[in-house]
């Protein structure tokens, strides 16, 4: 790799940091325009359309949270033609792609296609069966009728109360009756 072709890639990384810790502290403007240099530097930087999709989704605009999560996982599609057995959340160039598969199964849910939503949360459970990204609950409260946001505020009372209880009985209770995740053995 030349040092213009790091340089670049430092500055788009550089960018899409910086957004997120804007994004962090409510300041989506200046979240997107960073995020917008992200793209224009690399158009195939994922974890810029991920960074773009949260944005939005943090301003209350679902079309275009919808349209950044499509872009996202269009962009992880051609990355993966074929998805592969294993995608590990601990490798973290991985994060970004199963982040743009779980905010394109996010948009499926809310937008009224829960056939579509399920399989890419399961898809996801199956590349990544330790699930650190807590997508067993998300599917989890889908099959109860609740939504991803439902899902965060949840979780946001059980970091206040630091007792997760109602997640974890949501998620056994769904799961008994949907099958879709298998504790790995060290759970």
């Amino acid at each position: 790799m030349t040092n213009s072709k790091m340089t670049t890639n430092k500055k788009i990384h550089d960018y899409y940091y910086d957004a997120m810790e804007y994004l962090n502290i409510g300041d989506t403007s200046n979240a997107r325009k960073l995020l917008k240099k992200s793209i224009e530097l690399d158009p195939d930087y994922v974890e810029a359309y991920v960074g773009m999709t949260a944005t939005y989704r943090e301003m209350g605009d679902f079309k275009k949270e919808k349209e950044f999560a499509d872009l996202g996982f269009e962009k992880t599609r051609e990355k993966f033609p074929q998805w592969p057995e294993e995608m590990s959340w601990g490798e973290i160039e991985n994060r970004q792609y199963l982040r743009a598969i779980c905010y394109k199964a996010d948009t499926c849910q809310i937008s009224g296609d829960l056939k579509q939503a399920e399989e890419l949360y399961r898809l996801i459970l199956k590349m990544n069966p330790r699930d650190n990204q807590g997508v067993r609950y998300l599917i989890a409260g889908m099959f109860a009728g609740l939504g991803p946001q439902d899902i965060d505020d949840m979780f946001d009372e059980g970091n206040k109360k630091q007792d997760w209880s109602k997640l974890e009985i949501l998620m056994w209770e769904q799961n008994k009756q949907h099958h879709f995740w298998e504790a790995p053995e060290e759970y």
